[in-house]
């Protein structure tokens, strides 16, 4: 009995042993953002001390709190969240143990880990995503003084922004304020004009901006019509934790533009100087044309208080003032904007006086369930620019060689605008985590407009998409939506009448991971997605398609079209910091109201100027986009991070919409006679046609990169691209209405083009910055042929429009479109602390100057480029 007793004392002792020594330990907590203080579903892992993967655990999608058990021992657990900085901690777990650790998740330095939403309409790193996108932080808008979001955006590699029109590597040329194959997004929703699709670059809120995307290829599988060439992606900023109120005010001064030499129209072999540019330095401008013999054959002065529009300065100038301020009351996230700008351009004629205001409001019910409404407003009065009144390459008249600065007359078109867009949306997490959202958006502008041009618009816009990621199907990501637009138009533009468009689509977006490692990362992923939309145009049964024509019986009321779109790419992690992506693409593109039915006239009716004329024939245009490109991570330093992007592309459009001397009809062009055009009873016309099929090839290099270098922030934005925009059959057609007619390049495209964008931070505090900033493009080999050939002539006396704009002698003996744009800016700013040292408050003055080489060149034709000017900028923060 006595040997059992023991026996059972050690059998029970070894059983109680056994039971503490595999006893767990439990490690729990909530993991957050630690700026804005909500819940994240972030991804914790358990490594042991060799770094093996014990166990994974994913915070709650709603709450963020995780709860992790493992056998008691030493650990290392890692929590990671895309996007955002991984953090890591070391654990000492004894068994039985409950240890609480919560988690604060600060923004990722490394460029790589970038979260973008574009390309997947989901959250995807940077270096993961198939297709090529950029992304521009808040502080490149600020710290150049950008009062619009185009001219930020402009210092992207492979994006040009021409007179308020964007193209992406070469995808558009220029069209006359109607249609774009790049689709603008302000917060995912579509923020173009319901008739023209053109977007009004001052009504984004620079002010609360958190992010720029601009996607590089074709979209239309997930954003469609108008995504034929890329996505520019304006995502504005919530409110986080910390209070947030920033104002800003500044202005803007121009110098007079450079002088140069021309040699003399009527004698070549002699120069005059050019000089006097400036309008504001003139006390009155006489615009008269006279032949040898006196004859006058217009006569227009202009004084400078016209000129720098009404109540205007005797100089040109711009200032400006916004005020942004973001906090969190209670559940309600509110976020409130204000903006006020005042111009007069250097460009005699055109004003601009605009206020706008903006608010984001989000209330979060629950952490399931969140409302809001986005609701911007912008009124203003302004004119426009259209087309310079350069006679004075004919060496005659009263103007002296400086009237690219000077309107042509009639050309001037001034406006009182007022544009609301109102953006309700709800966001829902069912009990499965699948996200469900619903976003709307009113959009409404009215122009009232001079020279008959006035016209006004309501869009309509509705989206539900839904997010499920199948775990049962190795984490099968899937987006799908429904989509519906209505918009309403009338205008004087479009022969007085009314015109409805709508667009109903379908769409759905999977990502799926493979080749995981242990840890459940994946090394390839692959994406597809589809399309179907359906577009349809209402227009009345008589139309006008000619300013100096009758109405017409409308060839076709009512168009309806329907099309699928496809995409798929691939990216492969060949190494942590080295990632292959392939992508293709299709694109369409339907017309807008104002390509098909705009009729208008720019100059003088009764003589010679630019007719618009309708097109109700006109037909939409698809195409493709492909991508190889790889991206390569580097470390220059510990503390300096980059990478280094590399891509080739090709484009093809067929039935390509453009806008064309003559509709491009050759018939038509030939019909337009010497005689007619110097009777004034032929104007020189521009219709939007199917010009044919295209090819655009090339080639993009560009680098980014952040942090110190020898104890030095920098940050670093540079790209060059070089394009071969062709016509796949550059037949007699195209010949005749290209001013190369021995080149096959398409209209208005550079081939070289190369962005720099540097900034350095100095001072214990970065208190200091000094940034550099180079924009450089090479000629531009082709425009319409009538704006640089066409030349009428009487006894030897230049007549007609296309000597009056001086269009090909400017391109000849001044610029064709090359350019090198230096800027360069210097800001300091100081933080008010108080007696703990914590921050109250700061001030920054940056002193900004742009074209510091006062080059005189010209972003289109007929338009040339500001002179050299400074800003000088002041900004508070709380």
């Amino acid at each position: 009995m006595k040997n059992f007793n023991v026996l059972g004392l050690c059998l029970l002792f070894s059983l109680l042993t056994s039971w503490t020594y595999g006893q767990k330990a439990t490690v729990k907590g909530v993991v957050t953002d630690a700026n804005s203080k909500e819940p994240l579903p972030a991804t914790l892992r358990i490594l042991d001390t060799e770094g093996k993967l014990i166990t994974g655990a994913g915070a709650d999608v709603l709450s963020g709190e995780y709860m992790i058990s493992v056998d008691a021992g030493t650990y290392k657990m890692t929590v990671s969240y895309i996007g955002l900085a991984d953090q890591s901690f070391d654990l000492e777990l004894a068994a039985g143990e409950t240890k609480e650790i919560n988690v604060e998740m600060k923004e990722e330095d490394n460029l790589l880990k970038t979260v973008t939403v574009t390309g997947s309409k989901a959250g995807t790193q940077l270096a993961k995503n198939t297709v090529s996108i950029d992304v521009v932080k808040p502080t490149l808008v600020d710290n150049t003084n950008a009062t619009k979001v185009d001219e930020v955006v402009d210092k992207v590699p492979g994006v040009t922004v021409v007179d308020g029109q964007a193209n992406i590597r070469g995808g558009s040329g220029y069209s006359y304020g109607a249609g774009s194959r790049v689709l603008i997004l302000v917060d995912d929703l579509p923020f173009m004009s319901a008739d023209a699709g053109f977007a009004n670059w001052r009504d984004i809120p620079v002010e609360n901006i958190e992010q720029i995307e601009v996607l590089k290829g074709a979209a239309s599988a997930l954003y469609g019509s108008s995504a034929l060439n890329g996505i520019i992606n304006i995502r504005t900023a919530y409110a986080k934790s910390k209070p947030l109120t920033k104002f800003s005010l500044f202005q803007t001064s121009f110098a007079q533009p450079s002088s140069r030499t021309m040699p003399s129209f009527r004698n070549p072999n002699t120069t005059t100087e050019v000089s006097g540019q400036a309008w504001w330095a003139q006390d009155s401008i006489s615009a008269n044309l006279t032949d040898d013999g006196g004859a006058t054959y217009y006569d227009t002065t202009f004084t400078p208080q016209w000129l720098a529009g009404p109540r205007g300065y005797r100089k040109p100038i711009e200032f400006g003032a916004s005020l942004a301020h973001r906090r969190k009351i209670g559940k309600l996230d509110l976020t409130l904007g204000a903006n006020g700008f005042y111009k007069d351009s250097y460009l005699a004629g055109e004003y601009e006086r605009k206020l706008r205001a903006n608010a984001n409001v989000r209330y979060r019910f629950t952490d399931s369930l969140n409302v809001g409404a986005n609701v911007n407003v912008n009124f203003g009065n302004s004119s426009s620019f259209f087309l310079w009144n350069n006679n004075a390459f004919l060496g005659t008249g009263s103007i002296s060689d400086s009237s690219t600065h000077f309107t042509y007359p009639g050309s001037v078109t001034e406006s009182v605008t007022s544009r609301i867009n109102v953006d309700p949306y709800l966001t829902y997490f069912d009990r499965l985590g699948n996200r469900h959202r619903l976003q709307t958006r009113i959009y409404y502008i009215s122009n009232e407009n001079g020279n008959n041009q006035s016209n006004s618009s309501t869009l309509y816009y509705g989206e539900y998409q839904y997010q499920r990621t199948f775990k049962k199907l190795q984490n099968l990501k899937m987006v799908a939506g429904l989509v519906g637009q209505y918009s309403a138009a009338q205008s004087q533009l479009y022969g007085d009448a009314e015109y409805d468009i709508s667009n109903y689509a379908a769409y759905v977006q999977l990502d799926k991971g493979f080749l995981t490692d242990e840890f459940g990362d994946s090394k390839l992923n692959f994406s597809f997605g589809a399309r179907i939309e359906r577009n349809a145009i209402t227009s009345p049964d008589s139309i006008q398609v000619s300013v100096s024509q009758p109405k017409i019986k409308n060839p076709e009321p009512s168009s309806v079209e329907a099309k699928p779109v496809f995409r798929a790419g691939v990216n492969y992690e060949l190494t942590p910091f080295t990632f292959l992506r392939a992508s293709w693409g299709q694109g369409y593109r339907y017309p807008t109201i104002a390509e098909r039915y705009i009729t208008t006239f720019v100059g003088d009716p009764n003589g010679t100027g630019l007719e618009i004329r309708a097109n109700p024939e006109l037909e939409s245009e698809t195409g493709w986009s492909a991508e190889l490109g790889i991206k390569q991570g580097f470390m220059i330093t510990s503390n300096w991070k980059g990478f280094v992007d590399v891509s080739f592309f090709w484009t093809q459009y067929q039935n390509m919409m453009e806008f064309s001397f003559g509709g491009g009809d050759t018939a038509a062009i030939n019909q337009i006679t010497l005689e007619g055009v110097e009777n004034g009873s032929t104007p020189i016309f521009f219709q939007s046609a199917n010009i044919g099929n295209t090819n655009i090839r090339g080639a993009e290099f560009s680098v980014m990169g952040t942090g110190k270098i020898a104890g030095v922030d920098m940050n670093l934005l540079a790209g060059y691209t070089y394009l071969d925009p062709r016509f796949q059959d550059f037949d007699e057609r195209q010949k005749l209405l290209s001013s190369n007619d021995t080149t096959n390049i398409l209209k208005y495209r550079a081939r070289h083009t190369v962005k720099f964008d540097a900034e350095a931070f100095f001072l214990k505090e970065n208190n200091l910055s000094v940034g550099l900033s180079v924009n450089a493009s090479s000629s531009m080999l082709a425009i319409d042929k009538v704006f640089q050939d066409l030349v009428f002539s009487d006894n030897d006396l230049p007549l007609g429009p296309a000597d009056a704009f001086g269009i090909g002698r400017y391109r000849q003996h001044v610029n064709s479109g090359e350019y090198v744009n230096l800027s360069a800016r210097v800001g300091y700013r100081h933080a008010f602390k108080n007696a703990e040292g914590e921050e109250k408050w700061g001030a920054k003055i940056s002193v900004v100057g742009k074209n510091l080489l006062n080059q005189e060149y010209t972003l289109r034709p007929a338009l040339v480029a500001a002179p050299a000017n400074v800003t000088v900028r002041l900004d508070f923060d709380f």
